[in-house]
């Protein structure tokens, strides 16, 4: 028996939620699809999202942000690399090539030391899946 899943969301939590927003909103240029207030929903793609909340009233308390990696697959990695280039993020790494499992990707810092990864897969097999 598998559970029929609609969508995805993945929250984060921030003691600074408009800092959050603007990354979201003008540095990412997400869709805001839902907003409450103290949390605000951003479309990834299709049925998936990430969600970012504000810390004190939020469902749970966050002390750490280690531990978190948030991949993000583009179409284009040189043209999402330049975006990110301009909006100014932390720790922006070179465009790396990772043959053996048929990969390219960069790094950097987000708001409040959440580490993102964008990525895009080289082999028409995997883009197909992601």
């Amino acid at each position: 028996m598998s559970i029929n899943l609609t969508s995805a969301v993945t929250f984060l939590y921030f003691d600074d939620l408009n800092n959050a927003r603007r990354f979201f909103s003008d540095g990412l240029r997400l869709e805001t699809v839902y907003d409450p207030g103290w949390a605000c929903i951003y479309r990834l793609s299709g049925n998936s999202f990430i969600g970012a909340v504000d810390n004190k009233k939020g469902s749970i308390e966050v002390k750490s942000r280690s531990g978190v990696l948030i991949s993000l697959t583009v179409s284009d990695i040189d043209e999402a690399y330049e975006h990110v280039k301009k909006i100014g993020v932390s720790d922006l790494s070179d465009i790396k090539r990772v043959k053996d499992i048929d990969l390219e990707s960069f790094f950097f810092t987000g708001p409040e030391g959440y580490k993102f990864e964008v990525e895009r897969f080289t082999t028409a097999e995997l883009r197909a899946i992601f």
